[in-house]
Formats: C-alpha cells, sequence, structure tokens
C-alpha cells in the first residue's frame, strides 16, 4: 500500500517503518498508481488503448519523490547514512525487478526460438547482464543493428535506472535543501524538460539511447516536485474522506487514454508532467477513499509495481500466442491483463513471503 508503515514501491516505487502525525497511509495514492499501472499495461499492449500511458512513469516519479521524503527525508537529516538508504532501497526494489529481467529474457528467447524475433547471442548476454544490476546495455554502440533500448531485456526497468539516480541524489543533496532551494531545482529541471520535450515532440524519451539525455530532466522535475509536495503537505489530515476520492482517480485514466494530435503532443505532455502530475498526488492527498473502497485500493496499490515490472515479457509471449489462434481485440486484452495481475501478485506474494522468512531471527 501507499502507506508509511509499508512503503511504496517504482513508477513506483520501500518498506520502512515510520509513523507521522495525523496521516500514516495514503488509499487514494495507491488507487491512482495502481490504475496507472494497468494504463501501462494497456498501451503496451496496443497503443491506441492509451496512446499517452507513457506519461504515468512522471507520475510515478511525482509520487515517488513524496513518498522517499516522507519516509528518508528526516531520518537522512538526523543520522541514517547513505549506504544504508540505497541498500533498503535495492532490496524493496531488486527482488521483482530481477524476476522481470528473467521473464523478458524468458521471452527473448521463446520468441526468438519462434522466428519471430532475431537477437544475437552477444547482444543478450551482455545486455542481460548490464541490465540485470540495474545498468543500461552498452551494445548499442558496439554493433550494426543493434535495439536502441537502455534496457531491451525488460523495457519498464529503464526507469528503475532513473528512479534509483535520482534516489542518490537526494540522500546526497537533495533532502538538505530548504523548499525555496528545491523550487529552484524544479525550475531548472522544468526549463531542460521544456527543451528535450519541444526537440524530440514527446516526453515519451529517456528509455533509449537516442533520446537518452531526456531522462534526467524527466525524473528530476518530477522527483523534486514531489519532495516538494512532501514539504507543504506531507502529513497533514485529508480535507475529505469519501466517494470524491474517485475524481482524481479518474482523471489520470482519463489522461492516460487521452488520443492527442502530434501537433499538440509535446505541449500535452509538458502539461501533464509540469502541472496535471504534481497536481493530481496533491488530490490524492487532499481527497481520500472512504473506508469501504480501503481494502481495493489497498491491494490495488500493492500490485502495481509487481504489474509495471513483470508485464512486458508476459506480453511478449501472450501476443504471439494469441496471434497465431486468432485472438485480438478487447477479449484479447482482458485476457491478459487478467494473466498479467495474477502472474504479478502470485509473485509479489511470494517474495514478500520469502523475504519475510530470511529476516526472521534464527532459533
Amino acid at each position: 500500500m501507499t502507506s508509511l508503515d509499508r512503503g511504496y514501491s517504482p513508477s513506483t516505487i520501500d518498506a520502512a517503518a515510520v509513523s507521522i502525525p495525523d496521516r500514516s497511509r495514503y488509499y487514494s495514492l495507491d488507487a491512482m498508481r495502481g490504475f496507472a499501472a494497468i494504463c501501462v499495461v494497456a498501451t503496451h499492449f496496443q497503443e491506441r488503448y492509451a496512446p499517452s500511458a507513457y506519461l504515468a512513469v512522471d507520475f510515478f516519479f511525482v509520487l515517488s519523490g513524496f513518498i522517499i521524503a516522507e519516509i528518508y527525508g528526516k531520518r537522512l537529516a538526523r543520522d541514517l547514512p547513505f549506504q544504508a538508504f540505497m541498500a533498503a532501497r535495492i532490496r524493496r526494489l531488486y527482488p521483482l525487478y530481477l524476476i522481470g529481467i528473467l521473464v523478458g529474457l524468458v521471452q527473448i528467447v521463446l520468441l526468438t526460438g519462434w522466428g519471430l524475433r532475431h537477437q544475437s547471442i552477444i547482444d543478450l548476454l551482455v545486455s542481460t547482464v548490464a541490465n540485470g544490476v540495474f545498468l543500461p546495455s552498452p551494445m548499442y554502440f558496439l554493433q550494426t543493428n543493434p535495439m536502441q533500448g537502455m534496457f531491451p531485456i525488460n523495457g519498464p526497468a529503464w526507469s528503475m535506472f532513473w528512479e534509483l539516480l535520482v534516489n542518490i541524489v537526494f540522500a546526497l543533496w537533495l533532502f538538505r535543501l530548504s523548499v525555496r532551494a528545491l523550487c529552484l531545482v524544479a525550475l531548472v529541471a522544468a526549463a531542460l524538460l521544456a527543451f528535450v520535450g519541444l526537440k524530440y515532440g514527446m516526453l515519451n524519451i529517456g528509455w533509449e539511447w537516442p533520446s537518452a539525455i531526456g531522462g534526467l530532466p524527466r525524473v528530476m522535475f518530477s522527483f523534486t516536485a514531489g519532495v516538494v509536495i512532501s514539504r507543504l503537505f506531507g502529513g497533514m489530515p485529508a480535507w475529505r474522506k469519501g466517494w470524491a476520492a474517485i475524481v482524481p482517480c479518474l482523471l489520470l485514466m482519463i489522461l492516460m487514454a487521452a488520443p492527442v494530435p502530434s501537433m499538440l503532443r509535446p505541449y500535452y505532455d509538458l502539461m501533464f508532467a509540469m502541472a496535471l502530475a504534481p497536481l493530481i498526488v496533491m488530490l490524492g492527498l487532499f481527497l481520500e477513499m472512504p473506508a469501504k473502497a480501503e481494502r481495493l485500493a489497498t491491494w490495488v496499490g500493492y500490485i502495481s509495481y509487481p504489474v509495471y515490472i513483470l508485464h512486458r515479457g508476459v506480453i511478449g509471449v501472450f501476443k504471439a500466442v494469441a496471434g497465431s489462434i486468432g485472438l485480438s481485440g478487447p477479449i484479447a486484452f482482458f485476457m491478459l491483463l487478467s494473466a498479467v495481475v495474477g502472474f504479478a501478485y502470485a509473485t509479489a506474494r511470494l517474495v514478500d513471503k520469502t523475504m519475510t522468512m530470511r529476516a526472521r531471527p534464527a532459533r
């Protein structure tokens, strides 16, 4: 759940036990990140189902900045060592991340065996090793016809690279800054973000080598905006608790599903990243889910990171099999979504149980 006693995973995206007066859980934020992850699945299955869903990453980065600041800001200011902070982040992210790499590798091997994909052995080996330790594959620069993705084994892993990078920046520098200084950092990042957004004509950048430069301002602005939101509004009680909290959730999904003319695309993307994503996160703080929806919101939030980091490999295999039997359209998508959610939930539960058993002291 998006809570301060359980943590926030990716994108999004950390287990830490802290308490903050008046507010320890954010059910609306749980629901939002879960719905955003589902929109990412939709766009990777068929882009026309959610043509703007790549902007979910910008929302995830804002949310990550807020939650990381809430959980670790004061602890870093007191005495939490940098090494302990990074170890906690990697412990939280890596198990499912590694499984996502393995699922992606299985997908590539299967598709190559079926003749649907061409992958050199050296590319596969080097990319797997690099991606397996949160590093981009260098093969783009080492062969004639490389894959352009920085994380070709499991595409969504690219955002984890930028997530960890900005976590390092936070733990070494950002947490020390005043709100005014943070706003200045966000302003500089926003200027750079506007530049790359207009240069590339969209914000679907930072995941492939040709547009890699766009990843840094993208994560720096959104994460810093989340830290600012934490400083200004973190821990405050919700203004209203009720079904009105559905409104920002629906707004987020509508914005993800919106088809946008190409000539308006860079302006839409920049408006979302620089204004709407932070606004929606703030609405999630001010409007809280009713008690009847808390369990569902918690569950949707729980599966968000597993769905996000595991879905790509499942989609590759599913689309190949579905295409061979003539299955397509919405029915195929809902079958895929059920498979992805089921697999993600089961995997997350297995990882949680394994981590819990390892954390128990020996008797």
